[in-house]
């Protein structure tokens, strides 16, 4: 009998669902927030009973038993309770937010891992009564380590997930080889988080870690310089001891107090918070590539695979090979919790298929949904729009052109990515040789802060052009230093601390966006291109023709390519 694995990640942010047929293939894997269109879809389940209906119609196969696997174990449930009772004793000693934060953490995981997998379960009993549903619970950062183990280009390699909680602990480290992931002996638990540290730099900035604001932190870093007060203040929070962040004294939340006297007051600009930025990054960047060191010391491997919340943090990323003696990194593009969907769904089918080898090949971040074709033909024969229709070199040309010409373009091909950065499907692309260009997308199509970076695609076989000591990074997973001789030739993609965060392109990874650049690039004598997320500030990525045009709309695009459809709004004039 056939078997269909849906992995479910059921954390109290950032929900799921990935689909693994009989043969372990990752079908389909997407975010919550995308078809929801709510940032980060807190306390939400991920299988909203009519979407997974349709899930289930196109990714499964009728007939076939059904695995829900979920990316947390039962035994966490017990742990919680216990947690949530003793809570309140510690109220008097922490300060507010940070007892209120964690009281509705542990109270929405609680219900998000109940509810989550019961719709599923229901849709595929009603549709075929005869198949056996059942569900498993994974460890939380074993799921972690499949995703980024499975998705790897390592035939073995030491994992490392490090985030702001998982299952009693903030790390967990596993050897991985020829398909088998193994938990390292020896480590004793961390009760102290990185993850929790870089959070609370968020909040004092004045961002929010809730809407996931942790990516401004990064982006203001660089605008700020080393302070010895803020330094050694931050300092007295964590340390790192045995392969395992540690207290660095019995008053952490006294620091904590300390910290938040420093917070930003309402009103005033983020750039004031520039120093605590720098120096949290700073700090975040030496705690992360000691415990990276010490993991080496076990002699397991060269090669680093990384997940976890804390992975998401490509300005440390890009530094790692550089302050580990680490030879390779490995990052996925969705090392967060929406990640462990595939994680949960993969763990399950290799349990049931011990002897079945694992692929390969790197997996692709492309594993989303397609625009819907019934819509796009809608759009054509009734929308009234103007628009002309491209294929192949063609629209490859045009848009290149119209990008050499200054315009700002939505981009939408094939199937979404994968993960919180768009890499070519679902982007917003613009000319990098513009020093303008960087304060037009944020103040009139992100409509964000003027700090916030923008990342350059870069076309593979380039890097070593532009960038310094540079590596391969197909998912914009890592911050890369540009090389002083073509500052001035991208001014848009360099950030103020001479960095980007790239995107690797090959032909292999994404034929059209591979080649688009490649026209880009003929025409300007510069293979790279300015790549944004097609959303604006405070929204997810889009995920429908309809998302995209209400972007185009709202916002200062120029131009919108949805598959063959070409909008350019001098059009509509």
């Amino acid at each position: 009998m056939k078997k269909n694995y849906v992995g479910i990640a059921c954390s109290q942010h950032d929900p799921a669902i990935a689909i693994v047929n009989s043969e372990g293939e990752v079908v389909y894997a997407e975010s919550t927030e995308r078809h929801l269109q709510n940032k980060r879809t807190w306390n939400t389940f991920a299988d909203d009973l009519i979407h997974v209906e349709y899930l289930l119609k196109k990714y499964t196969d009728k007939d076939a038993d059904l695995v829900i696997a979920k990316t947390w174990s039962g035994k966490t449930q017990l742990s919680l309770k216990i947690i949530f009772l003793l809570l309140p004793l510690f109220k008097k000693k922490m300060i507010p937010y940070v007892y209120n934060v964690y009281y509705y953490l542990i109270e929405s995981l609680q219900n998000v891992y109940d509810f989550s997998g019961k719709s599923l379960r229901f849709q595929r009993r009603m549709s075929n009564p005869d198949v056996n549903v059942d569900v498993h619970n994974c460890d939380h950062h074993l799921t972690h380590a499949a995703t980024a183990c499975y998705s790897s280009p390592f035939q073995e390699g030491v994992c490392a997930v490090i985030d702001g909680f998982g299952e009693s602990t903030s790390t967990s480290f596993y050897s991985y080889k020829n398909g088998k992931i193994t938990k390292i002996p020896g480590i004793k638990k961390s009760l102290q988080s990185l993850g929790m540290f870089y959070s609370m730099i968020c909040k004092v900035c004045g961002f929010d870690p809730i809407k996931g604001e942790e990516w401004k932190v990064m982006g203001l870093a660089p605008y700020g310089k080393y302070d010895e007060s803020i330094y050694e203040k931050l300092k007295k929070i964590l340390d790192v001891e045995d392969t395992r962040f540690v207290s660095r004294n019995f008053s952490v939340l006294n620091v904590y107090d300390e910290l938040f006297e420093m917070k930003l007051k309402p009103g005033h600009s983020s750039i004031e918070a520039a120093d605590i930025a720098y120096n949290g990054q700073l700090i975040f960047t030496e705690l992360m590539s000691e415990i990276l060191t010490q993991l080496h010391g076990k002699n397991i491997s060269d090669n680093l695979i990384l997940s976890g919340g804390c992975a998401l943090n490509s300005a440390c990323n890009g530094l790692l090979l550089e302050k580990t003696p680490f030879k390779k990194l490995h990052v996925y593009s969705a090392p967060g919790d929406e990640g462990n969907a595939i994680g949960a769904a993969l763990l399950s089918f290799y349990k049931d298929n011990p002897s079945k080898n694992v692929p390969a090949a790197q997996m692709s971040p492309y594993l989303g949904e397609s625009m819907k074709t019934e819509v796009m033909k809608n759009c054509k024969e009734h929308s009234g729009l103007k628009h002309k229709i491209l294929n192949g070199q063609p629209l490859y040309q045009h848009v290149a052109t119209l990008l050499s010409e200054g315009k700002i373009i939505g981009w939408v091909q094939g199937r979404a990515e994968f993960g919180p950065r768009a890499l070519g499907n679902r982007s917003i692309l613009a000319d990098p040789r513009s020093v303008e260009m960087k304060d037009a997308l944020n103040s009139r199509v992100k409509f964000r802060e003027e700090f916030r970076p923008f990342a350059p695609s870069i076309l593979h076989e380039y890097g070593e052009e532009y960038f310094e000591n540079y590596q391969s990074s197909p998912y914009m997973e890592r911050t890369l230093k540009f090389k002083s001789a073509v500052w001035n030739k991208v001014p848009a993609v360099v950030h103020e601390d001479k960095t980007g965060r790239a995107q690797s392109v090959t032909r292999e990874s994404n034929e059209k966006y591979y080649d688009l650049i490649s026209a880009f690039n003929e025409i300007t004598g510069v293979p790279i291109l300015i790549n944004t997320s097609f959303n604006v500030m405070g929204k997810p990525i889009i995920h429908s023709v309809e998302d995209a045009l209400s972007v185009f709309f709202t916002s200062g695009l120029d131009v919108l390519v949805i598959e063959d459809m070409v909008f350019n709004k001098s059009d509509f004039e």
